[in-house]
């Protein structure tokens, strides 16, 4: 069993090159168990935070939105998000998202890092 309030916090600031703050909670780590991913996490981006574009050359990525809305961007390509939206970003691709759209809110999203498949073999 996984408490929101006994998971360690872990803020981070300017991810990726973007602006303000990200608060993240690590719920599974690949390395923990048997699963073909590397991490499952919940990340709250704070009012007008940011994560840009970018890609992990080794790591799929998929997002999923839990509260709150935002921009989110895959390939060059931006899109409106909120609650129960959700992508996929092939090891390679660009994805980030942003939240930018709704003043004082916090946007909240479950981040699932896929290791590579030639590790899970």
């Amino acid at each position: 069993m996984f408490e929101y309030r006994t998971l360690r916090e872990i803020i981070k600031h300017n991810v990726r090159g973007g602006i303000g703050e990200v608060h993240c909670r690590d719920y599974l780590q690949g390395t923990e168990i048997d699963l073909p991913f590397k991490a499952f996490g919940l990340n709250e981006m704070q009012p007008g935070a940011t994560i840009p574009e970018h890609r992990h050359p080794d790591d799929a990525e998929f997002y999923f939105i839990v509260a709150g809305r935002g921009i989110g961007c895959h390939n060059g390509r931006r899109f409106a998000v909120g609650p129960g939206d959700g992508w996929f970003c092939q090891a390679g691709e660009t994805h980030g998202i942003e939240n930018t759209e709704v003043p004082g809110q916090v946007l909240s999203f479950v981040s699932v890092f896929f290791a590579p498949t030639e590790t899970r073999r």
